[in-house]
């Protein structure tokens, strides 16, 4: 649910497009969702797809600077092509900024309330059946946005990479348990286990999802960096690792096989 790739014009990645979607098959893996910072990966899953015959490979929109940020109508021309996904801002997010030391940023929320043009994309969103995840913004925007989305009867909400704290500004467990609340999934990346990253231990991340219940968790990679392995390799690895902290397999399925199916309308 969480693959990046290359090309990326601000960091190496490890493996194109077409060779993620080679070793999904090899790995007899359903399907992928590929994730860009700076364009609309619709499009190339749907070439990938062409190319690489046996996977299911879906696209989405980040909703930063290079689209035109909150963008309505970008938003609109993903869903026509058949995009599933929409993150909200990631490294153009004023949270961002702010974790990176910087001023500016997109704000999606003032005074408490959601700006009119996430209200016109939640509708955009909504009316195409597609995913909202909350991308890199703050929790309190979080808060707000699924709230703002509840409120339109959207179902399909997606808490981004919960547990790392350095792209979720310090997120609480009693957070996610309040946007589980609201009708959201959390997502959990294998990423924070990785030597580069190390911010939660394995058993830790495992005690933290069964903390939260798997029924409303979405175990993802995040991976695509060139020092991470292959994203397919990676999360196979990352499963085992999942398994050998006591979690159970029927709970390892639901994260990353049921509860995916269910957001993508697989």
């Amino acid at each position: 649910m969480h693959i990046h790739f290359s090309p990326d014009h601000q960091r190496a990645r490890r493996s194109g497009a077409i060779g993620l979607a080679g070793r999904a098959v090899e790995l007899e893996m359903a399907g992928i969702v590929l994730k860009s910072h700076h364009y609309d990966t619709t499009p190339v899953a749907v070439t990938v797809m062409e190319a690489v015959p046996g996977v299911a490979v879906y696209g989405g929109i980040a909703l930063n600077e290079a689209v035109g940020g909150l963008n309505p109508a970008a938003v609109e021309a993903c869903a026509k092509m058949g995009g599933k996904i929409v993150w909200m801002p990631t490294r153009s997010a004023a949270a961002d900024f702010r974790r990176k030391g910087k001023s500016g940023g997109i704000e999606i929320c003032t005074g408490g309330k959601p700006l009119s043009k996430v209200i016109e994309i939640l509708k955009i969103i909504k009316a195409n059946d597609m995913i909202l995840a909350t991308g890199h913004i703050a929790p309190e925007e979080s808060h707000v946005l699924l709230e703002a989305a509840k409120s339109l009867k959207l179902e399909k909400m997606l808490v981004t990479h919960a547990g790392q704290h350095s792209l979720t500004h310090g997120m609480t467990v009693d957070q996610m348990k309040q946007f589980v609340r609201i009708g959201a999934y959390i997502e959990f990346c294998a990423y924070v286990m990785t030597p580069l990253e190390s911010s939660m231990p394995p058993q830790s991340l495992a005690d933290l999802m069964r903390e939260i219940g798997p029924e409303r968790c979405v175990f993802s990679t995040d991976f695509g960096q060139a020092f991470s392995p292959i994203a397919p390799e990676g999360f196979r690895t990352s499963m085992a690792v999942l398994l050998e902290t006591g979690m159970s397999e029927k709970d390892v399925r639901i994260m990353v096989q049921d509860n995916p199916k269910k957001l993508l309308g697989v």
